[in-house]
């Protein structure tokens, strides 16, 4: 009787053990998921919003020294085809009716002035509290109005207010790096807790035993006197 109960003691211990496994593996499975959902629907949302803008801005090449600005003409505009571009605009997946078109002259160090127009980023759009247009437009929106801004020597022809890369480079570091990197490690977790990752060994195949030299008639004999 003692034998048996310590047997099923084991085997109650063993139980308990892979039911605290299966429990701790499920929640780990939870928690990687929800990370792996929660990466892929952050870069869903974030890439269209700051880091194209962001990567946009950083192709533009803008050149780090303000050149000074003066705004020359203010068209404001109505329709689809008189729309086709606006200096600022909130919202950038909607058609504008109504839009402002600025044009300015700049002049670089050292250069002659060039015409060029504004923007209120690399997009010409964006959403709030980042982009404001009316504060955009009250600023730089009138005839005469003066400010340092930055060309970009990709297309000189155009100009925005602000400029800073290393604020550009954090957009794109938070925006794109940081959900790649959970998302990466939470699908590396998945697959370690229910993928047989690890490399199959070969079976090496049974060892033949040696075989046996046949003997001829003469020597069986021979053997057979000796």
């Amino acid at each position: 009787m003692r034998g048996g109960s310590s047997e099923r003691l084991v085997v109650r211990a063993h139980r308990r053990r892979g039911d605290t496994r299966a429990k701790l593996t499920r929640y780990i499975t939870v928690l990687l998921a929800t990370l792996l959902g929660g990466g892929a629907s952050a870069l869903l949302f974030l890439v269209p919003l700051y880091a194209d803008p962001a990567l946009s801005a950083l192709a533009a090449d803008f050149d780090p020294l303000p050149a000074e600005c003066v705004t020359e003409r203010r068209d404001d505009r109505l329709g689809l085809d008189n729309c086709t571009w606006a200096s600022c605009r909130e919202g950038c997946t909607s058609d504008a009716y109504k839009c402002i078109q600025l044009h300015v002259k700049y002049k670089p160090h050292s250069e002659p002035w060039r015409p060029a127009v504004l923007f209120v980023n690399i997009k010409g759009c964006g959403y709030p509290p980042l982009v404001d247009c009316e504060n955009f437009t009250t600023s730089y929106g009138y005839v005469g109005a003066r400010y340092p801004c930055f060309w970009s020597r990709a297309d000189d022809s155009v100009v925005i207010p602000h400029w800073s890369r290393g604020e550009q480079v954090a957009t794109v570091t938070r925006t794109l790096a940081l959900p790649l990197f959970l998302s990466g490690c939470a699908g590396i977790g998945l697959c370690a807790l229910h993928c047989e990752c690890r490399p199959r060994r070969r079976r090496r195949p049974p060892r033949r035993p040696p075989r046996l030299p046949t003997l001829s008639p003469d020597e069986t004999s021979v053997y057979r006197l000796a």
